[in-house]
C-alpha cells in the first residue's frame, strides 16, 4: 500500500510536469482540469514541484478579467539540470543543459580510442567536471546519458558492437557507473543508450514541434545510424538492434562494409565513403578538411557531396515506405555540408519516389548541430523520469481515458 501511494505520488507529479513543459504558463485551475486531478491535489503538487526546482511561476496574465488572475506555471530553468555525453568515433563531448535544453556548459575534445577502461575513465572525468560546475552554481543535476556509437541492449546494458572504434560485447553501463563512482558522481543516476537513438530525443524532447512522431533522426558522422521514436517511445527492437540503417543493403555485392556485409549505405554515406570518393584512399578526411573542400568548390569534393546525397535520399525514401514518418531528421558531422546535403538528398528522394509525396514528410537539419547525441543523451533522463506513468492517478477522481492509451485532453505514453 505505501509503494502504491508512493507510485501514485510520482505519478501525478511527473503528469504535472509534462503539461506545463508541453504549454508553459499554465494556472493551477487549468492543470487540474486537463490532468482530472482535483484542485486540492494539484496545488499540493504544485507547491512541492515549485520547492524542489522543477516548477517556477510566471508572470501573471496580462489579461484583463475581474477578481484574481491566475498564476502561470513554467518550467524552471536555474535549479534543476540534465547531463548529457557522448562518447563519439573520434571525440568525447559532455554538456551540462536545463530543462528547457539550454546548454550551460560544454566540453568538445578530439579523443582516440584504445581500450575501453581507458576511454570510460576519461568521458567520467569530463561529467565530473560538469558535475562540479553544477555544484558552484548550487544546481541539481537529475542524472546524466551517454551516447554510445552502437545498439545497446536494454536488458542489461552492454553494447554489442561498435565497429567503428573496434569494440565488442561491451559491459559498458556497469563501466561508465564504476567509472563515475570513481571520480565522485556516485549521486548520479546513469543511462547508456545508442548516439542515434540519444539524438532523436534531443529533436522530440528540446525541439521546435516536440513530441510528433514517428520522428525519424539520421546521424552522419564517420558511421550512420538512426534514432526512431514512436508513440512516446524509443523503438529499439527486440535486442535494441532497430536503426542500424548504416548496415542495410543499398547496392548487393557493393564495396565491403565493416561489419561483414556488403553494400551497405553506411559504404555511401559517410565520412569514410566521402574521403575514399575525394582521395581514392582509405584513410578518413577530418570533417573540417572536408568541409573546407566544399567551400572551395573542389570538383572531387562537390562530386563526393552529390554521391552522398543521392544515396542518402534513396535511404530516406526506403524509411518513408517503411516508417511513414512526420518528421526526418539529419544530424551529426556531415550537416556541416548544411544545404549542400540536404537539397541533394531531397533531390535523390523525389527521383525515386514514384508516387509517393515526398511532401507529407518534414525533413531537416537538426538545430543542435554536433551537440545533438549529446544534448539527445542529457533529453534521455528528463525523458524517462516524464514517463512513469500512463497517466494521472487520483483515487478520488481518475480522468477519462479514450480507446488507445490517450489521456482526454493530453497524449500519454502507450502501453
Amino acid at each position: 500500500m505505501v509503494f502504491d501511494q508512493q507510485l501514485l505520488k510520482r505519478r501525478n507529479r511527473m503528469t504535472l510536469v509534462r503539461l506545463v513543459k508541453a504549454q508553459p504558463g499554465l494556472s493551477r485551475a487549468e492543470l487540474a482540469k486537463r490532468s482530472g486531478l482535483t484542485k486540492s491535489t494539484v496545488s499540493v503538487l504544485a507547491s512541492e514541484l515549485i520547492e524542489e526546482g522543477w516548477l517556477r511561476e510566471d508572470d501573471a496574465s496580462t489579461v484583463q478579467r475581474l477578481g484574481r488572475r491566475p498564476t502561470p506555471l513554467v518550467l524552471d530553468p536555474s535549479r534543476l539540470a540534465l547531463l548529457g555525453a557522448e562518447l563519439g568515433v573520434d571525440y568525447l563531448n559532455v554538456v551540462a543543459c536545463n530543462l528547457q535544453g539550454k546548454i550551460s556548459w560544454s566540453s568538445h575534445v578530439p579523443y582516440h580510442h584504445a581500450d575501453v577502461d581507458r576511454s570510460a575513465s576519461d568521458l567520467a572525468r569530463l561529467i565530473a567536471e560538469a558535475h562540479g560546475f553544477l555544484s558552484v552554481r548550487h544546481c541539481r543535476p537529475l542524472g546524466v546519458g551517454i551516447g554510445v556509437p552502437g545498439p545497446v541492449d536494454g536488458r542489461d546494458g552492454a553494447l554489442r558492437f561498435a565497429p567503428n572504434i573496434g569494440w565488442h560485447h561491451v559491459a559498458i553501463g556497469r563501466i561508465f557507473r564504476e567509472k563515475l563512482d570513481e571520480v565522485g558522481c556516485a549521486d548520479l543516476r546513469v543511462s547508456v543508450l545508442n548516439d542515434a537513438n540519444a539524438a532523436a530525443l534531443a529533436h522530440y524532447v528540446f525541439g521546435t514541434d516536440p513530441h510528433t512522431s514517428p520522428l525519424v533522426y539520421l546521424t552522419l558522422g564517420i558511421g550512420l545510424g538512426a534514432g526512431i521514436v514512436l508513440g512516446d517511445r524509443l523503438y529499439l527492437g527486440i535486442e535494441g538492434m532497430a536503426g542500424e540503417v548504416g548496415h542495410t543493403i543499398l547496392v548487393p555485392d557493393g564495396p565491403e562494409c565493416s561489419c561483414g556485409r556488403r553494400g551497405c549505405a553506411e559504404m555511401f554515406i559517410s565520412q569514410r565513403a566521402m574521403s575514399r570518393a575525394i582521395t581514392g584512399e582509405d584513410a578518413i578526411l577530418p570533417i573540417d578538411d572536408l568541409v573546407g573542400r566544399v567551400a572551395r568548390k573542389e570538383d572531387a569534393a562537390l562530386r563526393a557531396v552529390a554521391r552522398a546525397g543521392d544515396f542518402l535520399g534513396l535511404l530516406m525514401q526506403n524509411l518513408c515506405n517503411t516508417l511513414n514518418p512526420a518528421i526526418i531528421t539529419l544530424g551529426g558531422p556531415l550537416c556541416q555540408f548544411g544545404e549542400a546535403l540536404l537539397e541533394e538528398s531531397l533531390k535523390g528522394m523525389r527521383t525515386r519516389g514514384g508516387r509517393y509525396d515526398s511532401d507529407r514528410v518534414t525533413i531537416g537539419l537538426c538545430r543542435f548541430g554536433r551537440n545533438a547525441c549529446a544534448v539527445g543523451a542529457a533529453a534521455s533522463v528528463f525523458h524517462e523520469l516524464l514517463k512513469v506513468d500512463e497517466g494521472p492517478l487520483d483515487r478520488r477522481r481518475a480522468a477519462p481515458v479514450r480507446p488507445g492509451g490517450r489521456l482526454a485532453g493530453r497524449d500519454t505514453a502507450p502501453p
